[in-house]
């Protein structure tokens, strides 16, 4: 036990030899096994017990050359002291520090004792006197090596990461680490090993930090030290929140709490309190944290931790700001910062606060000084080599110049935080970082000072998305709420953009060249974003997808949009309705045939497989498949082969399909009217489309779209339509969903352009009508749109009336009753017009 014991702490001897008391070896080897176990009551009482038996039996235990393997007084000392300051109770040090002369041991040269007197000293916030003591113990030893160096260099480094020099700080502890390596010190080793990690993690170089952290924390599980694999847990934690793994935080804090709990160390304790209440502030559930860093407070100031009041005062002060009480939350920062600066003038509590105080003068509107205060933290901030703090004080930099209107500056500013933070593997402020840069851009893209906002407009765009992509990661919702509203803006404006892009050019001859686009996905509605991004994720997957909706909700739209994502977009999209090819030739249709295959067969027919091998097969309304086909297709899409119709080989082919329906497949298996391994094997990747009224927030931008489109101009929907009728629109079921808004925006514009004024009628719930009019400032008073048709059919054929029902009836297809709706009349209107105006019996004569 003597060997295993002076592995632990060796002490000086000058050249005179002192005299040993010996202990009683069993009894000390329990209290040492204690200690190691961390019950250090247990081991504090055992470990007195042979101090006072020592006392008692002092003749007969001394000796002037000790034993080997067998403890002495000193060593009993030494590991009482090791107890109390794991016990905290610095009181009862002093009485032990101050006996040790009445037992003929020399107080001043009792090493073991100064290092846990200094190590008091560290948790009493004391550092530069740390640092000189340690100091100038190793200028006077450092020829010789000593091997108590090893514990001051420890101990050096220690205060010099509170003191914000982290260059020595590092410099000492790996020294330090290796040296205890060498005197097989492996208490001491795991001790080195988690202040180097916690030097690599306010370096912000995470994954090393990670490393030794788990390093010290294998260590300390094997010498079974409960306590210190708590901190070891506790440090993991903190590591993880600042990367935005809020989960594995609040694990490794759970069981950090257990095993500081097991050995009551209340100190600790009362920094998972801290960490905890500041990571649910990063989550936004502010009660909880004001009730964690609370009680941390108030814990710090029982225990009188310098630190730990000013840490729990700096993120009270964050969740005050949060709450929006911008200066309570300056009077928290204060008072942090006074303590930080009594403590560590340099340290990273007075950085932290600094950037904090910065941040509250900017919401106060006082940028100016703002942006001095936040020059004095980023100074600091490349002094500590913290790259973390350095980041985000740059992003707060870029709202501060945003706020000031100086885009360029800020822009560049943002640009580097996101790549700082992107270093450092800080995702979740990377996240947020991200989110500054594209309201930056969007503010570029507004100011209307670009000469060509298209790459400015997709950058932001591209910030958003990946921002927003953090922050589902993540889970925080206030964050996504935001990322979204930034998203819904840049989408809108990217919609915008292409419509613009797809207006005529006129060409040098005056010809009209049109560039054709896809048709955007209009939306702004969280459920249709995230739906999108299901989309998106869908695209480059093999599998067959099926996509549900009522009709009008989009389902082509998405097809298309999987197959422009996917890495089939420079193939052939082909796409069917399956409602539109007859039952009996549906198979020859879809799978091809032979020449002869059944009369009339004259050469071979390729079919809808093989026309798009290579690419994507849209089949729409899928569950009016005859069923005798569906086994077909459910070989075709498991093994990709097929017969043609008269032809006996198989056929392969290489495509993706996507279907669509409006039908309750579940239902038309239940029915028998639905293959159920047909459906099981389409349903593996599905988007459900929701109805217009599940998205109310859609229907406006829809429409200001579709009216853009057929006025071939950007549009307001106050051109249109009076405040009243806006309102009813916003409250209407909207059965046919985006194709009834596209055909309330055609007849809404054919209206204006050939009455003035706009009166669109359309079917509601309850089996009557609603009807939408305008622009405000035309009044619907004694206005009858039965009236008003034969007005103008009356008056002359130039008029446009009997031109208006006939381009109605032709762009409907003869669909009376569609191009009743497209003119803004009922349909007995028209039908009245049509009679008198001879235009019934004409369609009927041909």
């Amino acid at each position: 036990m003597r060997t295993e014991h002076n592995r632990q702490g060796e002490s000086v001897q000058g050249s005179a030899q002192l005299e040993f008391m010996m202990l009683d070896p069993d009894t000390f080897e329990n209290a040492w096994a204690d200690y190691l176990a961390e019950n250090y009551e247990d081991s504090l009482s055992l470990v007195r017990q042979c101090l006072e038996e020592g006392k008692t039996n002092r003749p007969s235990l001394l000796s002037l050359v000790p034993d080997e393997g067998v403890p002495t007084l000193r060593d009993g000392v030494t590991l009482c002291a090791r107890n109390l300051f794991q016990l905290d109770r610095f009181a009862e040090f002093e009485v032990l520090q101050a006996s040790v002369g009445r037992w003929g041991l020399a107080s001043d040269g009792f090493l073991e004792l100064e290092v846990i007197e200094l190590s008091f000293a560290c948790k009493r916030g004391e550092y530069l006197e740390v640092v000189q003591h340690c100091s100038t113990f190793i200028e006077a030893h450092r020829r010789g090596l000593h091997p108590a160096i090893a514990d001051f260099l420890y101990l050096r480094g220690l205060a010099h990461s509170h003191l914000g020099n982290p260059e020595k700080a590092h410099q000492d502890a790996e020294g330090a680490y290796s040296l205890f390596r060498v005197l097989q010190k492996d208490l001491e080793s795991a001790k080195s090993a988690n202040l180097l990690g916690i030097l690599e993690f306010r370096s912000s170089s995470f994954e090393a930090a990670g490393k030794w952290f788990h390093r010290a924390l294998e260590m300390h599980t094997r010498l079974g030290m409960r306590k210190n694999m708590g901190g070891n847990r506790l440090n993991l934690g903190v590591a993880c929140y600042k990367q935005g793994l809020f989960a594995e935080a609040h694990s490794h804090f759970n069981a950090a709490t257990r095993l500081f709990k097991d050995v009551e160390a209340q100190v600790s304790l009362c920094r998972v309190e801290i960490a905890q209440g500041n990571t649910y502030r990063l989550q936004r559930d502010l009660p909880s944290a004001h009730n964690h860093l609370m009680k941390a407070y108030e814990e710090a100031n029982r225990l009188m931790l310098a630190r730990e009041e000013a840490l729990a005062l700096e993120f009270l002060g964050d969740v005050a700001r949060d709450e929006g009480q911008v200066e309570n939350a300056r009077r928290f920062y204060s008072r942090a910062l006074a303590i930080g600066r009594s403590i560590a003038p340099e340290g990273d509590i007075v950085l932290e606060v600094l950037r904090r105080q910065g941040q509250c003068l900017q919401l106060l509107d006082r940028n100016t000084e703002a942006l001095s205060v936040l020059g004095t933290a980023r100074g600091m901030a490349r002094r500590q080599g913290d790259r973390f703090e350095e980041g985000v004080i740059l992003r707060t930099v870029s709202v501060t110049l945003l706020a000031m209107g100086d885009l360029d500056s800020a822009a560049r500013h943002a640009a580097r935080a996101v790549d700082l933070l992107g270093e450092v593997e800080a995702k979740f402020e990377v996240g947020k970082a991200l989110l500054v840069a594209a309201r930056v851009r969007q503010a570029q893209h507004s100011s209307g000072l670009l000469e060509n906002p298209k790459p400015v407009l997709e950058s932001a765009w591209q910030d958003a998305m990946s921002a927003l992509t953090v922050f589902l990661k993540v889970d925080v919702e206030f964050w996504i709420l935001a990322a979204r509203k930034v998203v819904a803006d840049l989408s809108e404006r990217r919609a915008k953009q292409q419509l613009a892009d797809s207006d005529p050019k006129p060409t040098g001859h005056g010809i009209q060249a049109v560039t054709t686009v896809e048709q955007p996905i209009i939306h702004v509605s969280a459920n249709m974003r995230d739906l999108i991004q299901l989309c998106d994720a869908f695209a480059d997957s093999t599998e067959p997808v099926l996509i549900t909706g009522d009709t009008g909700t989009g389902k082509e739209l998405f097809a298309r949009r999987l197959h422009r994502q996917s890495g089939r977009r420079s193939r052939e999209l082909v796409c069917v309705n399956a409602t539109a090819i007859p039952r009996d030739i549906f198979a020859r249709e879809f799978f091809g045939h032979v020449r002869g295959s059944f009369t009339g067969a004259d050469g071979n027919g390729i079919g809808l497989a093989a026309q798009a091998d290579g690419g994507t097969l849209f089949l729409d309304e899928i569950g009016e498949m005859p069923l005798e086909l569906q086994p077909q297709l459910l070989r075709l899409l498991q093994d990709g082969t097929y017969q043609a119709i008269g032809d006996p080989s198989e056929r392969r082919t290489n495509i993706r399909l996507i279907a669509a329906t409006n039908a309750n497949l579940e239902q038309q298996v239940a029915e028998g009217k639905f293959r159920a391994d047909l459906y099981y094997r389409l349903k593996i990747l599905e988007l459900k489309l929701p109805p217009v009224v599940e998205r109310r927030e859609d229907i406006f931008p829809i429409l200001k779209h579709f009216l853009a489109q057929a006025s071939g101009r950007q549009v307001e929907l106050s051109e249109f339509f009076n405040r009243a009728s806006l309102e009813l629109m916003h409250q209407h079921s909207w059965p046919g969903n985006v194709r009834e808004i596209a055909m309330v925006a055609r007849q809404a514009k054919l209206q204006l352009v050939t009455r003035g004024r706009v009166f669109v009628e359309v079917g509601n719930s309850g089996g009557g009508s609603l009807r939408f009019s305008g622009p405000d400032g035309v009044s619907d008073l004694g206005y009858d749109p039965d009236s008003e048709l034969m007005a103008q059919t009356a008056a002359s054929k130039s008029s446009g009336g009997r031109s208006n029902i006939m381009l109605a009836l032709a762009e409907t297809d003869g669909n009376r009753a569609e191009a009743a709706r497209r003119l803004g009349v009922s349909r007995s209107t028209l039908y009245r017009r049509m009679e008198k105006l001879g235009i019934l019996g004409k369609l009927v004569s041909s």
